[in-house]
Parts: structure tokens; C-alpha cells; sequence
């Protein structure tokens, strides 16, 4: 079963997985990526991290899929 690593990044740290999972095809690639990014949104809420986060997701050859989303905060003028 090929290993797969999930890197986290934004705008203020890199962190590379050094550990990775071993998963069965690429719809199981996608699902964890989305989930990781999913897990990333709501841990950085927490330290408040905005702009882009992404999981950028490889194998042994290589990039193989990255995931990511924009977080963004208005407040309205009062």
C-alpha cells in the first residue's frame, strides 16, 4: 500500500509530516486531505490564523494533490 504525507501550511509555519498514512487509492487521498484541511480550519481558529492554509499532499515520487481554503474576517462598522 503506497504512504502518502500530509504538509500543513500557512502564512505563518511550514509542518512537514515526517510520518505519513498508508492508504488504498486516491479517494482516500482526497478524503484525508479534506479532512486535514477541515481539522487545520478549526485548530487555527483557536490561534486566530487567517489568510490561506493548505494541505499539500505527496508520496515517494512526489506531489500528488493539494487542498486548501481562505479564511477571511469582517467585522461591520458600527
Amino acid at each position: 500500500m503506497p504512504r502518502f504525507y500530509f504538509d500543513y501550511h500557512d502564512c505563518n509555519e511550514v509542518i512537514i509530516d515526517d510520518v505519513g498514512y498508508d492508504l488504498s487509492d486516491r479517494l482516500a487521498v482526497r478524503r484525508l486531505a479534506l479532512e486535514s484541511l477541515g481539522q487545520a480550519i478549526l485548530d487555527g481558529a483557536s490561534r486566530n490564523v487567517l489568510g490561506q492554509l493548505a494541505i499539500e499532499v505527496r508520496d515517494a515520487a512526489g506531489p500528488v494533490l493539494r487542498v486548501s481554503a481562505t479564511i477571511e474576517m469582517e467585522e461591520p462598522r458600527r
